[in-house]
């Protein structure tokens, strides 16, 4: 079997994506009540991709769409756990990327092999997600100035 270093590709800085990460440390005192600590780790970096259905729901009150991610990161990510030093217990981690927030689902740790990466699955926790960013042309009038005409058989948009 063929071994393949990936490594060059998910570390490249035009591949990845910059993150912040929100951990929380659950502290439960003498009567038994919860408190959560959060601490922001800004600009965590990783390769970004939508995973899975991230299809509308339509109900009869509410319109619902489900996105998820998956993330592969160096940094190291936390399902539900706890501390070995300290004893304290973790939330899962909540991943803010493009003004929504993405609760961490399932974290497959490969951080004892090769270069150290860990892949997590995250889902999004917000009633309604922010729309995509684009970099591209907008509307119709921003793409044919920008040497792509429209296609009059309906096929997108050709060099122009």
């Amino acid at each position: 079997m063929a071994m393949m270093d990936m490594t060059v590709a998910l570390t490249n800085p035009y591949t990845q994506t910059a993150f912040d990460v929100l951990r929380r440390k659950q502290i439960t005192n003498n009567f038994g009540e919860a408190k959560k600590e959060i601490e922001i780790v800004p600009g965590v970096r990783g390769v970004l991709y939508p995973e899975g259905s991230n299809d509308l729901d339509r109900k009869s009150d509410a319109q619902l769409q489900t996105k998820t991610i998956t993330v592969l990161t160096m940094f190291a990510m936390r399902g539900e756990s706890e501390s070995a030093n300290s004893g304290g217990k973790f939330q899962p981690d909540v991943i803010r990327w493009n003004a929504n927030h993405f609760l961490v689902k399932r974290v497959e740790d490969y951080s004892k092999y090769a270069r150290g990466f860990v892949k997590v699955t995250a889902h999004s926790f917000d009633m309604v997600d922010q729309a995509p960013v684009t970099t591209g042309p907008q509307t119709d009038t921003e793409l044919q100035g920008s040497g792509y005409g429209i296609d009059p058989f309906g096929g997108g948009s050709v060099p122009g």
